[in-house]
């Protein structure tokens, strides 16, 4: 379904989005670098609110830590959900959390 990948896809900028403010602001207030296991007890419980599981939310930090790194930036761009100018529909995909139906 389109509307349902469309509804996961602003759920997951929408974590992407927090975990980019809450690195910087770790950075501006304290000066450390979040990790991936940093940033976990932050999203806790944000799974079933987004309709999200776990583990895609930890992916999503995961990612966000790899690409900060790599960079070498203290803050990634937004990914915007809406306007000419919205960000692509990047879903992780843990094979752990997937199901299969009907086969």
């Amino acid at each position: 379904h389109v509307p349902l990948l469309n509804r996961m896809a602003r759920s997951v900028n929408f974590v992407w989005d927090f975990v980019n403010e809450l690195s910087q602001r770790s950075i501006k207030e304290r000066g450390v670098f979040l990790s991936a296991f940093d940033m976990y007890p932050y999203t806790k419980g944000a799974g079933k609110e987004l309709g999200l599981h776990s583990q895609i939310l930890q992916c999503i930090a995961g990612e966000y830590v790899a690409r900060r790194k790599q960079f070498k930036k203290v803050r990634l761009n937004w990914r915007k959900s809406g306007g000419v100018r919205r960000s692509l529909g990047w879903i992780p995909v843990n094979t752990g959390a997937a199901q299969w139906k009907n086969g």
